[in-house]
């Protein structure tokens, strides 16, 4: 996984395909925990087909100038992409039986739209989507440990029990500080960028952590799934990332310039 983040456009995209199936798959468990319904084989694959379809589609679109090999090929394939998701979506819509399924298609924006725009994010340089990751685990990981140290006002109990506001103030000053520890000694970005980088990360990535653990909440489960054994499902894994993902980019789509960086 760090090799194809790290790696050339294809490979990260590539990643971020398989990881766009297996959360599409635990959003689907999800919402039959839910909705208490069991779908069909065929719904759930229709789901899937548009997932991907829909992920494809934003890969290959034209959003941004930073053309490379990759982005100049996959932008020939635009409308081959945008036929299979039209497919998709009229097999979705007229061969459904349980129209309870529909609540599905909550996941396509939710996840492969998010996931698709992420992809757009690396055309753009692979610092961005690198230094968004970072400071989502910073978040993450500053706020337990400041609120296992010295937390003591609950914070949505309702939603996530053990988050406390003091574990949140704490994560949001590691990660401006990192982000501008960051910025002082590197000049790819000013360092303003960077900060709104972590404010993103501070706020749109604690709000994706809470809409998974509410979705999981009314789910009635502790994990979204069992792909890592101790750490939970995809989703438990990239719930900040899915909201952080489409704002990050239209932030650095409209203030951010091109800038091609390269690791392997």
């Amino acid at each position: 996984m760090l090799w194809a983040f790290l790696s050339k456009e294809w490979a990260f995209a590539g990643l971020f395909f398989i990881i766009n199936i297996l959360c599409l798959r635990e959003y689907a468990f999800i919402v039959e925990r839910i909705l208490e319904v069991s779908f069909s084989r065929n719904e759930k694959m229709n789901f899937y087909i548009m997932g991907v379809a829909v992920f494809l589609l934003i890969c290959a679109l034209p959003l941004n100038t930073c053309e490379t090999l990759f982005t100049v090929y996959v932008s020939q394939f635009v409308f081959y992409f945008l036929g299979i998701l039209i497919g998709a979506c009229i097999t979705f819509l007229f061969f459904l039986k349980n129209k309870k399924a529909y609540y599905l298609l909550t996941g396509i924006g939710y996840i492969s739209l998010a996931l698709g725009l992420l992809v757009q994010l690396r055309y753009q340089s692979l610092l961005l989507p690198l230094i968004l990751m970072l400071l989502i685990w910073m978040n993450d990981t500053m706020a337990y440990l400041t609120g296992s140290f010295i937390g003591k006002t609950k914070f949505i109990p309702s939603i996530s029990p053990n988050k406390t506001l003091e574990g949140l103030l704490g994560g949001f000053f590691f990660t401006f500080l990192f982000a501008f520890i960051w910025g002082y000694f590197t000049h790819w970005f000013p360092i303003a960028h960077w900060m709104v980088f972590a404010l993103i990360a501070g706020l749109v990535g604690t709000a994706g952590d809470l809409v998974e653990s509410k979705l999981k909440r009314m789910a009635e489960i502790k994990d979204s799934g069992s792909l890592m054994p101790g750490h939970g499902g995809a989703l438990d894994r990239f719930d900040s990332l899915l909201l952080t993902a489409p704002v990050a980019f239209l932030f650095a789509l409209i203030f951010m310039k091109c800038f091609p960086y390269v690791v392997f």
